[in-house]
């Protein structure tokens, strides 16, 4: 009896010193890993395609290839160590961090699908449905405190992006931020799909000529945001708004994490938002239709794949 007492024992501590692994920290593929490697996928799978279009073409997909195995050896290493939290953040977070370079890669291979841009049927269409052109009409509207305006709620895009992850993770909710980054994260790869699929370079280029004023003038961000365009923002990255898809989403998303009150607080900024895109003359309306339907579709696939939010960080010191 003595020895089976002390056997138990043994048995016992054994089972006590094995470290407990923190719920909802799994190494199986989760829906953003999904979303950033099938982005990365089929975009190197365009660019070997049409490669003819496409100078220095191997470059891209050593690129894309480089940023794949970093999303692998990312997931292998937070599988090895989940009690890391630094780990387990950047595991959840990256899809954001890797989507500007994602972006950076779109404007040299957007013309890999059709070898042109196609602003001459996008004005067509803009024309067919609206009898004119919307920049156009907004012509009359120009102001320059009203261009600064806009121009402000056009930058503020970055803050969706940005804000609510590093709130979320101040706040130690790792579920929550999931969410939220895939969310996001399936309506801005899905735009990236898009300037691909129809390339664009919006009225800005297209209307050149007929647009009165010719440039929009306001005060401080307005150049800011003009010199940003002209010198870091990829030709043809217009169809369908990721402005308008991102910001969206994000909003979709934080009323599920935050409740309604916050979506409400953020319903002004969004609608200007939105509206400021068109405004600058950098997308046409079917942009802003399609960022919407784009955000609508991502909330909803998410919502399905998860359930309600628990708003607990998993893992997290008690």
């Amino acid at each position: 009896m003595a020895i089976v007492h002390e056997a138990a024992t043994v048995r016992t501590a054994t089972v006590r010193r094995e470290p407990r692994k923190p719920p909802g920290l799994a190494s199986a593929p989760r829906p953003a890993d999904a979303i950033v490697l099938g982005y990365l996928a089929v975009a190197a799978t365009l660019v070997a395609a049409g490669h003819d279009r496409v100078p220095h073409w191997w470059a891209y997909l050593l690129a894309y290839t480089a940023m794949a195995a970093a999303v692998l050896l990312l997931i292998a290493a937070q599988a090895r160590r989940p009690d890391v939290t630094a780990l387990s953040v950047l595991r959840t977070a990256y899809p954001v961090v890797l989507a500007p370079l994602a972006y950076s890669l779109v404007g040299p291979t957007v013309l890999v699908v059709h070898g042109r841009y196609l602003d001459t049927a996008m004005n067509a269409f803009e024309a067919a449905v609206w009898g004119s052109h919307p920049s156009l009409w907004l012509d009359g509207l120009v102001r320059r405190p009203l261009t600064e305006l806009l121009y402000a709620a056009y930058m503020s895009y970055y803050l969706y992006i940005v804000v609510p992850p590093v709130l979320l993770i101040l706040r130690r909710r790792l579920d929550a931020l999931e969410r939220l980054v895939t969310t996001v994260s399936a309506a801005v790869y899905t735009c990236y799909l898009g300037f691909l699929v129809l390339p664009v370079r919006g009225p800005v280029h297209s209307l050149a000529g007929q647009l009165d004023p010719p440039v929009l003038t306001g005060y401080v961000l307005a150049p800011a945001q003009q010199f940003l365009m002209a010198h870091a923002d990829p030709a043809g990255t217009c169809f369908p708004s990721a402005h308008v898809a991102g910001a969206w989403a994000a909003v979709l998303a934080i009323r599920r994490v935050w409740g309604r009150a916050a979506f409400r607080r953020l319903l002004l900024p969004t609608v200007l938002l939105t509206v400021s895109v068109v405004y600058t003359r950098y997308h046409y309306t079917a942009d802003v239709a399609a960022g919407l339907v784009v955000a609508l579709a991502a909330d909803a696939l998410v919502s399905r794949m998860r359930g309600p939010v628990s708003g607990e960080w998993a893992g997290a010191p008690r």
